[in-house]
C-alpha cells in the first residue's frame, strides 16, 4: 500500500490501482484509475493494486494423522477484490493484507496436514489444495482479499520412509509380474492340451523339433538332444503317421475355430472336422 500527502492537489492511479482518500485520517471516498483531486495537507490517498498476486508458503513441518513427519510447502494466488468496500477493507481492516493472507495459509496448511493420512496427502494434492483455498478464502473475506487458488508444491518425507515406500512399490510390481506370468503359463497349458486332442501324442514331439529348429536358426549353432525325444518316430509307420497328422493340420481352416475364449472350444466339433478331412 502506498500513500501520498503533500502540497500537490492531484494524484493519479494506474489501471491496476485503486485508492481511498482519507480526510483528517478518516475515510472519505474511494477512487479508481485516472487523475484525481485532493485537498493538500488535509486529504491523503492510500493506494493498493488489484491485480493477481502470489505468496510462497515456506516449508512447514507437520505430522500426519498416521504419525509420519513431513515437510510441506506451497503457493497461494490471491487478489484484492475490485469494489469500493473491499478496497477500503484491505486498507483499513488489516495492517498488511499480503502478510496476513500468508499467515492464515500457513496455519491452515499445518492444521490440515495433521488431519490427513500420508497416502491421502500424496495422492490427493489437488483436493487438499482446494480445501485449503476454501477455508483461506473465508478467513480473508473480512479484509477484501479473494483467494484464487492454493497449490501444494513439495511433500518431503524422511529418508527411511522413502526407502520403505520404494521397497513396497517394487514388491507390488514383482507380484503383478509373477501373476501375469502365471496367467500366461496357465493359458498356454490349456491351449497345448486342446492342441494335443487334435494332433495326438506325436504333436508334442513335433513341437519339440520345431522349437529346436528355431533355436538353431536364431543362434546359428549345433543343438544336441537325446534320441529318446524322437524315438517313436524312427520307424516308417510312425513317420507315415506323423505325415498324416501334418497333412491334416495343414488342411484345417483354423478360421472356423474361435481360440480367443477357451471355454467356447468344443473338442467333439474339432474331432468331427478332422474326420471329415
Amino acid at each position: 500500500m502506498s500513500s501520498i500527502s503533500g502540497p500537490f492537489p492531484f494524484f493519479m492511479n494506474d489501471e491496476w490501482e485503486r485508492s481511498i482518500v482519507l480526510r483528517f485520517g478518516s475515510y472519505n471516498r474511494s477512487r479508481k484509475s485516472g487523475l484525481h483531486f485532493k485537498i493538500p495537507f488535509i486529504e491523503k490517498p492510500v493506494t493498493v493494486p488489484v491485480y493477481e498476486d502470489s505468496v510462497d508458503v515456506m516449508k512447514q513441518e507437520a505430522i500426519t494423522r498416521d504419525n509420519v513427519p513431513v515437510e510441506v510447502d506451497g503457493v497461494v494466488f490471491f487478489e484484492v477484490k475490485d469494489t469500493q468496500e473491499d478496497v477500503k477493507d484491505a486498507i483499513v481492516n488489516v495492517g498488511d493484507y499480503s502478510k496476513q493472507t500468508l499467515n492464515y495459509a500457513t496455519s491452515i496448511l499445518r492444521d490440515l496436514v495433521g488431519k490427513k493420512q500420508l497416502d491421502d496427502l500424496l495422492q490427493r494434492r489437488d483436493e487438499i489444495g482446494d480445501e485449503i483455498q476454501k477455508k483461506l478464502d473465508e478467513k480473508t473475506d473480512s479484509f477484501g482479499v479473494n483467494v484464487l487458488d492454493v497449490e501444494i508444491q513439495n511433500i518431503n518425507l524422511p529418508e527411511k520412509m522413502e526407502r520403505a515406500m520404494a521397497a513396497e512399490a517394487e514388491a507390488e510390481r514383482d507380484r503383478r509380474a509373477r501373476r501375469t506370468n502365471a496367467q500366461g503359463e496357465l493359458e498356454a497349458a490349456v491351449k497345448l492340451r486342446q492342441a494335443s486332442e487334435i494332433i495326438g501324442e506325436k504333436g508334442y514331439r513335433m513341437r519339440t523339433l520345431q522349437t529346436l529348429d528355431s533355436v538353431a536358426a536364431e543362434n546359428s549353432t549345433i543343438v544336441t538332444f537325446p534320441t529318446e525325444l524322437i524315438g517313436g518316430m524312427a520307424s516308417g509307420e510312425d513317420e507315415a503317421g506323423l505325415q498324416q497328422i501334418l497333412d491334416k493340420v495343414s488342411d484345417i481352416d483354423l478360421s472356423k475355430f474361435d481360440i480367443g475364449n477357451l471355454e467356447d472350444m468344443n473338442t467333439g466339433d474339432i474331432e468331427d472336422s478332422l474326420d471329415e478331412i
